[in-house]
């Protein structure tokens, strides 16, 4: 009886120990899960951005010499700069709507759809 008490007392003690060991790996993943879609995020908007202003710029600079070569000065400058932020504005909602497969968002969404409809128990109302 005492052999089989201490030998109880040890997979208790070992069933503890387990636990808290993989207590401890699910927080280690959570934390650096939390890390990647933080840093993904940040990622994200520097890319936003810095696609709006170039095109800005860009527009700009060929506005500006646009306008030196036909010596027009402010006409074309002012309106390529129109221009550049308009396509600066799409660029960024295409990016923002996740229609672009350059970045990973739009991947994640097309694998996101993919994964909800293989999952089990999937319907789809369409095939009603």
């Amino acid at each position: 009886m005492a052999r089989d008490d201490e030998d109880r007392a040890k997979l208790n003690d070992l069933s503890a120990r387990l636990s808290a060991v993989q207590r401890e790996e699910a927080e280690k993943e959570a934390a650096a899960e939390a890390k990647q879609q933080s840093a993904q995020g940040v990622s994200i908007g520097m890319r936003i951005g810095i696609e709006l202003l170039a095109a800005v710029l860009v527009g700009g600079a060929i506005g500006y010499f646009i306008d030196g070569w036909l010596h027009t000065r402010p006409i074309f400058l002012l309106a390529f700069l129109v221009i550049g932020f308009a396509a600066g504005v799409m660029d960024v909602l295409r990016v923002i709507k996740g229609l672009d497969s350059g970045v990973g968002l739009g991947r994640a969404v097309r694998e996101k759809d993919a994964a909800v409809k293989n999952a089990p128990g999937y319907r789809d109302e369409d095939e009603d």
